[in-house]
């Protein structure tokens, strides 16, 4: 039998006088070197709440905005958009207080299942750069990543850096990156100085030097801690760090010796990487291929009741069902479908849910026979429904949900929207449509005592034109013109106005004067003259 192999020895000289030899493992002289320290990546999105909320309600940009802790006058403001915090409202503040500075400040609070949804997102876009990344709690919105062996597939730190942060830009984010060596200053560097262009350090030096220089503001500590900090002249974190670490705890407090010990590197924890769980799926092979509607929604009951199960498995709800249908020899067939509500693995959801793929795939046109269809739902933390507060007032806005779910369904997700208001001088620019998600009862105020007298005149909507729609040319003689233009009847009788509207002289100059025109057969028009034009124009119908 062979001997295994014995490692290398070799016999030093006897030392002159003599003595016994020693013998030592040949070791090569590369590994007598120090290791390079391992690098650390992060990723900053700041005022993460604010950004998301933004990101879904893209007309606020611009405006005066704020994050609150929860609804109602007396919630704490977060977070405060850039227009807001020049006018006076900043974070600690009360909602009341801040809308008293404020009239016309936007808002509301972000719910938590939105911000988890918007980290996940954030997640897997970011482990497209890395496969090791591990989310931040404190503060939300930080994420830290492994850099290292990827130089041949991405390039070098800086190329890399850089591509992370044109990824954030992309979905819609602004963030910092920097690229070190330790958890709490790749932070620190990211949370201060790093949005313009991505920060890489060459040596723990000098990440130790520019970290140093990082105001104590940037790292959002408690408004108790950093006036007590001010107090004693410490603005920098290069400060904070040269008091004596037993001192600090003895006189700033637990929580600021747990936030020196951190900014020091005496806390060392290895990378702890997240991945995102895959949603559930489940896959049908249909042989031979099928182009029927009806026996494809037959075949998918069974998978679909499946898929149900495995989404409310632990507590989850459906919110949404994705469809991919396979074509034989054509390119895939893919449709979403929403619920009203969050669904859950009961009989009434299940037929709810083959209602809305019944309609969703009556509207599908396929362009060959179905070979495969696969199935992924997307679920969310199921909540109490509260609707039953709503009841006495004979409104069933679950009924509701469901009908305009089906109209999704059959229609489209463009098929059901609400006008938003948007800040313009030109009526037709002074809203825009956005998807309804949900239905919500509306707000009644307090009515007067005649308040039945008032419903029994409602009052009247006005219906604008997609374009405003050129009248000929007025004859002041001629009763009927307005009726020339097909959209009303009879001769004008009277006319209210004029009601100027001007402005755009920074594009094209407007100037319209409006009128209200009523005619014999009780139609009233909305028109306007353009005077640069030296036209009349209907805009809209009064109902």
């Amino acid at each position: 039998m062979a001997r295994p192999p014995q490692p290398a020895l070799f016999l030093d000289a006897p030392p002159a006088g003599g003595g016994l030899a020693r013998a030592r493992e040949h070791v090569p002289e590369d590994s007598l070197l120090p290791a390079p320290p391992a690098r650390l990546a992060c990723a900053h999105l700041p005022a993460f709440p604010l950004q998301v909320l933004l990101r879904r309600r893209p007309e606020l940009r611009g405006a005066p905005v704020a994050v609150l802790r929860r609804e109602g006058p007396q919630a704490e403001v977060l977070w405060a958009s850039q227009a807001a915090r020049r006018r006076g409202v900043a974070r600690g503040m009360r909602c009341a207080a801040a809308r008293s500075l404020v009239p016309e400040l936007h808002a509301e609070p972000v719910p938590e299942d939105i911000l988890e949804e918007a980290a996940d997102e954030l997640l897997r876009a970011l482990l497209r750069r890395s496969p090791r990344v591990e989310p931040c709690l404190d503060p939300r919105g930080a994420f830290w990543l492994d850099p290292s062996g990827l130089e041949r597939l991405q390039g070098d730190l800086p190329t890399w850096a850089g591509a992370l942060r044109r990824d954030l830009e992309a979905l819609g984010y602004a963030a910092g990156v920097a690229v070190g060596f330790t958890r709490f200053h790749t932070l620190a560097l990211a949370r201060h100085g790093s949005l313009t262009a991505p920060l890489v350090l060459a040596s723990p030096a000098e990440e130790a030097a520019r970290v140093g220089a990082v105001p104590l503001a940037a790292l959002d500590l408690s408004p108790v801690l950093q006036d007590t900090l001010e107090k004693l002249g410490i603005s920098t974190l290069g400060g904070f760090l040269a008091l004596p670490a037993a001192d600090v705890r003895t006189r700033l407090g637990s929580a600021a010796a747990a936030l020196h010990a951190r900014a020091s590197g005496r806390e060392h924890a290895p990378l702890r990487p997240s991945q995102p769980e895959d949603p559930p799926e489940v896959a049908l092979e249909i042989d031979p291929p099928d182009d029927d509607r009806e026996r494809l929604l037959f075949a998918l009951k069974e998978p679909l009741a499946c898929l149900l199960r495995q989404v409310c498995t632990g507590g989850d709800a459906l919110v949404e069902l994705r469809l991919t249908l396979e074509l034989d020899h054509e390119d895939p067939a893919v449709t979403t479908v929403e619920p009203a509500a969050p669904l859950q693995a009961e009989p009434d959801d299940l037929l709810q849910l083959l209602d809305l793929l019944r309609l969703r795939l009556d509207g599908l046109t396929l362009a060959a026979p179905v070979k495969r269809a696969v199935l992924v739902g997307l679920g969310a933390r199921a909540r109490a429904e509260q609707l039953a507060l709503l009841r006495g007032r004979g409104r069933d806005l679950a009924a509701a949900a469901r009908a305009l779910a089906r109209v999704r369904a059959a229609f489209g997700e463009q098929a059901v929207t609400r006008a938003a208001l948007r800040s313009a001088h030109l009526p037709e620019a002074s809203f825009a449509w956005e998807p309804v998600s949900e239905v919500t009862c509306p707000i009644v105020h307090d009515l007067p005592a005649n308040h039945h007298e008032a419903l029994a005149a409602p009052p009247l909507c006005r219906r604008l034109l997609p374009r405003p729609v050129p009248l000929p040319r007025r004859d002041e003689a001629d009763e009927h013109w307005l009726a020339a233009s097909g959209l009303v009847r009879g001769a004008v009788v009277r006319m209210a106005g004029p009601y100027r509207v001007s402005g755009g002289w920074w594009a094209r100059e407007v100037e319209r004067d409006y009128y209200f025109a009523e005619t014999s057969h009780g139609d009233i028009a909305w028109l306007f003259y353009d005077r640069p034009r030296d036209r009349w124009y209907i805009h809209g119908i009064l109902d």
